[in-house]
């Protein structure tokens, strides 16, 4: 898809992060936008801005959970927009921490919004992009969609799950006219964390009540997230690399050089690649427990 403009695109979560900067800078390529979220509020912020970019843009609230949402989001689409050229699923979540503290209902919030919510759009979109033998499909997963990161369990499933979805439709539909690419952000200075959970063990927090505890694990959360995002890219600086993929019809497109090294190292060498995920979980246990220090939480 080399030329955007007058082409129609839906973006679900976009009312911040890289869905925002994704659908800014869209307009800027003048493609006309629908674009969705659950924070109605911030989603019509985005809208306002787009329109003195002086294109068709339209928005409604969108929960991605729900199959009856995406079926009326269609039915607003192809009745205020017309056919669909681009449809980039971006809405996601995380939940992070121990493995052992997570609780079955953080697996399910987090599989229910980043991947169920990629199944029930293709089932709601894709049909009509087949009849038409025209589209493209972005999802976004994450770099944890192809390294296995530590502490954050159901979101590295889920954004596995949509990568190879993403490899499964293209293998299967390539030839039918559409073309189908799946984001791999690597740390990228968003608000997903305003949108998450965090649970370490208990015993690190026995010695408050409920009303502190919520307290603490909020500074953890925001703590951990600043040390994490440092040396991150901003989502406009991110959203650049993404548009020039979807420009060129990429299937995977990066950020940064690491992921696509990090696929390259599985590939060659298995026992070096376990050195890689040894490291990766070393590095990142230093942070929480740096976090944790600085915070007066001893482990």
């Amino acid at each position: 898809m080399n030329k955007l403009k007058n082409k129609n695109c839906v973006i679900t979560g976009a009312a911040s992060g890289i869905g925002r900067s994704l659908a800014i800078g869209l307009a800027m390529e003048k493609m006309n936008l629908f674009i969705t979220d659950i924070d109605i509020e911030n989603l019509r912020k985005v809208e306002i801005l787009i329109k003195k970019l002086g294109v068709k843009v339209f928005s409604a609230k969108c929960d991605v959970s729900k199959y009856e949402d995406f079926q009326n989001l269609a039915n607003e689409v192809y009745s205020k927009l017309g056919e669909l050229d681009l449809l980039i699923n971006n809405a996601g979540i995380a939940i992070g921490g121990f493995t052992e503290n997570l609780e079955q209902k953080d697996w399910k919030r987090v599989l229910d919004i980043n991947l169920w919510s990629i199944i029930y759009s293709i089932k709601v979109f894709l049909p009509r992009m087949l009849k038409r033998g025209a589209g493209h499909i972005v999802n976004t997963a994450s770099g944890a969609g192809v390294i296995g990161l530590p502490h954050q369990l159901p979101y590295v499933a889920s954004k596995f799950a949509v990568v190879g979805i993403t490899e499964g439709l293209y293998s299967e539909l390539n030839g039918r006219g559409l073309n189908f690419s799946v984001i791999c952000p690597t740390i990228i200075k968003t608000n997903i964390i305003d949108k998450s959970d965090v649970r370490i063990p208990p015993e690190l927090l026995s010695q408050y009540n409920k009303e502190e505890i919520d307290e603490r694990l909020e500074e953890f959360k925001i703590a951990y997230w600043n040390k994490f995002i440092e040396k991150g890219l901003t989502p406009y600086q991110a959203a650049k690399y993404y548009i020039r993929g979807i420009k060129k019809n990429k299937l995977y497109i990066f950020d940064k050089k690491l992921v696509p090294l990090a696929m390259l190292i599985k590939g060659i060498s298995r026992k070096f690649y376990q050195k890689v995920l040894e490291m990766v979980g070393k590095e990142d246990l230093k942070i929480i427990e740096e976090v944790l220090s600085e915070l007066g939480i001893k482990k």
